[in-house]
């Protein structure tokens, strides 16, 4: 993807955010000075008295005619947000981090005119992710998923029985308070903490990991991409159910429901750089701390 070619970059973020206006307005003043072209996609929650470079908003349909990549300003859920909106037009995203423990971000506020330099000099590289996609049978209900789905037992104590079958072959039922089906590059998120594995983010696979299972032998189980998860339950029993997409989207479902899971057609695309290390961001976000031995 050609990026550094007359660079236009769209910008997007979390604007309840008290850092969010000192970037901006500081990212204004750097790319005006660089002669780079920007837009500011307009957002309700934008504070326009805050804002130095009012005239930069744009709409979405400018940003996405206009842009060359898109800046991310918040945390994982902020940039997961933006690859939602983004995603069926390909533009590469970078991730400005603000906020608490975050994967997804490849700059902060210290580095990002840097990040951006090195952009406009080609030393770059964009990196593309693997999603998944839920669809609800017998609706028209179909959602992307860029961390993970969870199905969980929304307002009851009890647990739920939710049987997988994969391409076509029962595969198990998972009696537990709920499940999750996970891309690689959610691995680190609610998957981890329900003890589901770390894998790396650009492998093609599929994660189903229980959450709380009654019997300890239910283990989290790792599938090829190229299989299709069909998911349903007792429709004897009826319960209401919860069915949630990336923290952001959420639906009720019941027992009678019947939910696929596949791999999207659509990719994220992820702006990285060659020192990037994805191993030394587990060390520093997970606080591994290696050998302790005393010599």
């Amino acid at each position: 993807m050609k990026i550094s070619n007359d660079m236009r970059i769209g910008i997007s973020g979390n604007a309840t955010k008290i850092l969010f206006y000192d970037i901006v307005n500081e990212l204004g003043d750097f790319l005006t000075l660089h002669k780079i072209k920007f837009h500011l996609l307009a957002n309700k929650d934008l504070e326009l008295n805050k804002l130095h470079y009012k005239d930069s908003i744009a709409d979405f349909n400018q940003i996405v005619n206009e842009s060359t990549m898109i800046l991310s300003i918040g945390g994982d859920g902020t940039i997961i947000s933006s690859i939602r909106k983004f995603l069926k037009y390909k533009i590469p995203i970078l991730g400005l981090h603000i906020g608490g423990l975050g994967f997804l971000a490849d700059c902060n506020q210290k580095n990002y005119q840097k990040r951006i330099l090195e952009i406009q000099k080609g030393k770059f590289y964009v990196e593309n992710r693997m999603l998944l996609n839920v669809r609800i049978k017998k609706e028209k209900t179909s959602y992307d998923i860029i961390n993970e789905l969870v199905i969980d037992r929304r307002d009851s104590a009890r647990t739920i029985k939710t049987n997988i079958s994969i391409s076509g072959k029962f595969a198990n039922t998972y009696e537990s308070d709920g499940i999750i089906f996970s891309t690689p590059t959610g691995s680190t998120a609610y998957s981890l903490s329900a003890g589901g594995p770390i894998v790396y983010p650009t492998m093609d696979i599929i994660i189903i990991t229980p959450i709380c299972p009654h019997t300890l032998s239910m283990r989290p189980l790792i599938i090829p991409s190229t299989d299709r998860v069909r998911v349903n339950f007792d429709p004897s029993i009826s319960r209401k159910l919860s069915l949630t997409v990336d923290g952001q989207i959420q639906k009720n479902i019941t027992t009678k429901s019947d939910v696929e899971v596949k791999r999207s057609k659509h990719s994220a695309y992820l702006i990285k750089f060659k020192e990037d290390d994805y191993f030394q961001t587990l060390r520093d976000k997970m606080y591994w701390k290696g050998n302790l031995r005393i010599k």
